[in-house]
């Protein structure tokens, strides 16, 4: 049976109201590097999987690709980042993390860590996995729509219901 539209008017509204609440915090929380904007910190979980061109990590990150060299270039100048030349086409080069990006990496890891454990001091760890395994079922839904196409073609149905 298909999620009814007051349900998804009201998870959209949650979870939009969950992004803008984190963004506000974010605002306020002490940067680990004082060198690295936190919205290159997508850039850097990313290179922790594999090299990648900055194209593909653009595409990664869900953003452009002017942004996402500006952000490697502020990585590698403080030594976070390297870029080494592409196995399959020297003529391009590959981003990797350094030893001190992997260790950020790993600090950024455990300090959220620490930071959603105490937000959820009050919460069973059963309702928590249960968030984790919902979430990653959103996010396996949304990008498949995406990469399909149908994540668009719902949105333009929407409008034109809208607009009829």
């Amino acid at each position: 049976m298909a999620v009814s539209t007051d349900t998804a008017s009201r998870l959209s509204t949650d979870l939009i109201g969950v992004i803008k609440l984190v963004s506000s915090i974010k605002a306020h929380v002490p940067r680990i590097h004082e060198g690295i904007e936190p919205s290159a910190y997508p850039v850097l979980f990313t290179l922790v999987e594999e090299p990648r061109r900055v194209s593909t990590l653009a595409t990664c990150v869900h953003s452009d690709v002017s942004t996402v060299s500006r952000q490697v270039s502020a990585l590698v100048a403080q030594g976070l980042a390297e870029k080494v030349p592409d196995p399959q086409d020297g003529r391009v080069a590959m981003v990797s993390l350094s030893a001190e990006g992997v260790e950020l990496v790993e600090r950024l890891k455990v300090g959220r860590g620490r930071w959603f454990q105490r937000i959820l001091s009050d919460w069973e760890p059963e309702e928590a996995e249960r968030l984790i395994e919902l979430l990653e079922k959103l996010t396996e839904t949304i990008t498949a729509a995406h990469e399909s196409g149908t994540l668009f073609e719902a949105y333009a149905a929407y409008r034109q219901e809208e607009t009829a």
